[in-house]
């Protein structure tokens, strides 16, 4: 007899009432399975920061590097402060140890300007984001908002990565209050 055969005839002759308690619980075991199969993953740079690699492209004059809070128009996030030097860029890069399992994996943060930074309107910062030495998504902003972006990683199933996070004030660093609002990868397992 098999195990589908012996639940039938345990099934059997119980009341309806009984049945509908016996199909709830089988739909919650069905539910609680499916949720282990497709569990998350996640890797949270601001937890990590203690294992990040903080360079200058250039000289390091200038640069403002660490993990706080930060508030942009009224709005306050943990964040990656990320004050790019007076001449060049400034990244932070992690190594991050890719499950075999993982698919589908997201890299998810904001960008900002911190409240009171006096940047002019005509200047703007550059932010990039670097997975192996590859550009893989980049923008310029000088708003004192949270711009919210999702990128879809490339296929990185069992293997170990360089993620970097740079920013660049372009020429005048002045002002370039430049902010990573909670930086995560997440993906399904």
């Amino acid at each position: 007899m098999t195990i589908i055969e012996e639940i039938t005839a345990l099934l059997q002759g119980l009341s309806p009432a009984r049945l509908n308690q016996a199909r709830a619980l089988i739909e919650n075991l069905r539910r609680e399975e499916l949720d282990a199969r497709t569990a998350a993953w996640s890797f949270d740079f601001l937890e990590q920061f203690g294992q990040a690699t903080i360079s200058a492209s250039r000289n390091p004059a200038g640069m403002e590097i660490k993990c706080a809070e930060a508030t942009c128009d009224g709005v306050t996030r943990g964040a990656l402060w990320e004050h790019p030097p007076l001449s060049g860029s400034a990244s932070v890069a992690y190594i991050v140890p890719i499950p075999s399992t993982a698919r589908a994996i997201q890299l998810k943060f904001a960008t900002g300007i911190r409240d009171g930074s006096e940047l002019p309107a005509d200047r703007f910062v550059a932010f990039r984001v670097m997975v192996n030495g590859w550009k893989l998504w980049g923008a310029v902003q000088n708003a004192r908002v949270w711009q919210t972006h999702e990128i879809k990683m490339p296929q990185l199933g069992s293997d170990v990565v360089r993620i970097e996070f740079v920013t660049d004030g372009l020429g005048d660093h002045r002002w370039n209050w430049a902010v990573w609002g909670e930086p995560r990868l997440e993906g399904e397992s």
